[in-house]
């Protein structure tokens, strides 16, 4: 669907030489929600607007449905575009225009018919729910409700390909999680691949399948969402991911408890058996949960837990072996 072949972006700020995407090579499969993560200046916002030309390529290139986005002129670059929808942090709505009026232009630059348009609008507004804001102007509306405007007016040629550059920055929590669960809707119901650039890694928890993280730019991972954030390889994201995560143990526990700590981290179906009370009750050792949590990386369960044992050091150490073998990884904890 779309692939990075040893791609290179290089432009001038002012006397400087900034090479801003460095020999970035993946791909991003049909109906994938994929996310582009990394801090400032990384390269995000770059690589994603190679894919429509929006940004000039300086060496490789960029494959959409087996053309070489580099090579295409004038109409064929028009009609990539067209098919290529865009959604931005700050909406980028015709604020003289109603949200009819937003949606339909670019159907009119389609050379769409006046009663076809009007059909595809009210389809989509419908689908993004907010049918009722059909004749209302951009200043009138909350910014859940403008982002809304703007997939409806991303998706109306039909499109194949979504790019979202930081499309939920500008929300609150609640605003950006219905925002979200369109973007999920619009993925699996109408077959739209999504490209999501974001710092936000809740984001991309919730709704991408894939993701690439980016530093310098470069990729420095790549792959399946879970196992990136589950068992991240390079420092860097390892760095993010702690961050984000911004889960430790509090400092007042640690000073009140006598003996080693244990974290233990569960994936998957382990996340939520009860593997801890099994392994330590057949032993008869006994264990405080110090602190803990379940989240879910695109929908499947990751625990961890800040565990301390007691009982005879031969059955602690039995214990702590056993558990080892069956949860993702157990680590003393050091404070």
């Amino acid at each position: 669907m779309i692939e990075f072949k040893n791609l290179s972006v290089s432009f001038k700020d002012g006397k400087n030489s900034v090479h801003a995407v460095k020999n970035v090579s993946f791909t991003i499969n049909e109906k994938d929600i994929f996310g582009i993560a990394g801090g400032s200046g990384a390269g995000k916002s770059t690589l994603l607007r190679t894919i429509n030309q929006l940004q000039k390529i300086t060496d490789g290139n960029v494959i959409v449905n087996g053309k070489e986005v580099k090579n295409l002129k004038h109409k064929e670059l028009h009609d990539l575009r067209r098919n290529i929808g865009m959604i931005f942090q700050h909406f980028n709505l015709a604020e003289n225009k109603t949200v009819y009026e937003n949606i339909a232009f670019s159907l009119e630059d389609a050379g769409w018919k006046k009663n076809e348009i009007e059909k595809r609008v009210d389809e989509l507004l419908d689908f993004v729910k907010i049918s009722d804001k059909k004749n209302v102007y951009p200043a009138t509306l909350s910014g859940g409700q403008k982002q809304r405007v703007a997939i409806a007016r991303a998706l109306a040629n039909n499109t194949k390909i979504l790019l979202c550059d930081e499309p939920t920055s500008a929300l609150d929590a609640e605003t950006t999680n219905s925002v979200l669960k369109l973007l999920r809707e619009v993925n699996e119901k109408l077959g739209v691949t999504i490209v999501i650039i974001t710092h936000e890694l809740d984001v991309i928890k919730s709704i991408c399948n894939r993701v690439a993280v980016m530093r310098n730019g470069e990729v420095v991972e790549l792959g399946d969402v879970y196992e990136v954030f589950t068992n991240p390889q390079h420092e860097f994201t390892k760095e993010l991911l702690s961050h984000g995560q911004n889960f430790k143990l509090p400092e007042e526990v640690v000073e009140n408890i006598k003996g080693d700590i244990y974290k233990l981290i569960y994936k998957g179906d382990g996340a939520t058996e009860s593997i801890l009370s099994e392994v330590t009750e057949s032993n008869k050792v006994h264990f405080n949960i110090l602190h803990g949590k379940i989240e879910y990386i695109s929908s499947k369960p990751l625990g961890i837990l800040f565990v301390n044992f007691s009982g005879e050091d031969a059955a602690v150490k039995k214990v702590i072996s056993e558990i080892e073998k069956r949860i993702f990884r157990l680590e003393k904890y050091v404070h």
